[in-house]
């Protein structure tokens, strides 16, 4: 296996972000290095952590990252690839890595991890018009789950089963609603309300309501309630 510092370092200083510093002083800060070993893999190109390191939100709620978390870059969505670039081609790799591993553990909201990732890629040296774009993204077409322990759990589906999909989208609308972000900078609030008017199909969960609906399609998951 090949040891290495991960590219992050070197976009890290290139804009003057190092561990521990913050773009602003509302977004947080990063604490630790990104080092990471590459795996053997000839399918699929894999990375783990050699060492943890976190993101901590301006209010305090730490997003750690462990020792040994392999990086699978499964968290974004396929319309992120195609319309920003790769996760971890960009000038926020640190944010994509606490992100993907928030989507893996499922133990935090989605929403929660998806205002995170926005936050620490703003943090990371992201301008807030393009990292709003990449939350509307997430909002429009990102991943979502049922936190353990929600009133879904033992009553619409099982305990042991983790319920995780994502969104069907209109793609056309979807790239018309990244433009309108960027040239127009709009609150989190518009942000939320119109990436919603792109999405065909929610998924399994249509809240607010009391009971689980009728599952009819997803990216991810198929099966009823």
């Amino acid at each position: 296996m090949q040891r290495l510092i991960l590219a992050i370092a070197a976009a890290a200083l290139s804009t003057g972000i190092l561990a521990g510093e913050s773009v602003d002083s509302g977004v947080g800060s990063f604490d630790g290095r990104v080092v990471v070993e590459w795996l053997d893999d000839p399918f699929v190109p894999t990375m783990r952590l050699v060492e943890p390191f976190e993101y901590r939100q301006s209010q305090g709620k730490a997003w750690k990252v462990p020792e040994g978390y392999v990086i699978k870059g499964r968290g974004m969505p396929p319309l992120f690839r195609d319309l920003v670039g790769q996760p971890f081609n960009g000038g926020y790799r640190k944010a994509a890595i606490v992100y993907d591993h928030a989507t893996e553990a499922m133990k935090d909201p989605w929403d929660d991890a998806q205002r995170m990732f926005m936050e620490a890629s703003i943090a990371e040296g992201v301008t807030r018009p393009e990292a709003k774009a990449m939350y509307m993204l997430l909002r429009a077409q990102g991943s979502r789950w049922e936190v353990p322990g929600s009133r879904c759990y033992g009553s619409c589906h099982g305990e042991t089963e983790p319920l995780l999909w994502r969104p069907v989208v209109d793609e056309d609308v979807v790239a018309d609603l990244l433009g309108w972000v960027r040239r127009n900078d709009p609150s989190l609030v518009n942000i939320e309300q119109r990436a919603e008017t792109a999405v065909l199909d929610r998924g399994p969960h249509i809240f607010p309501v009391e009971r689980c609906l009728i599952f009819s399609g997803s990216t991810l998951v198929g099966r009823s309630c």
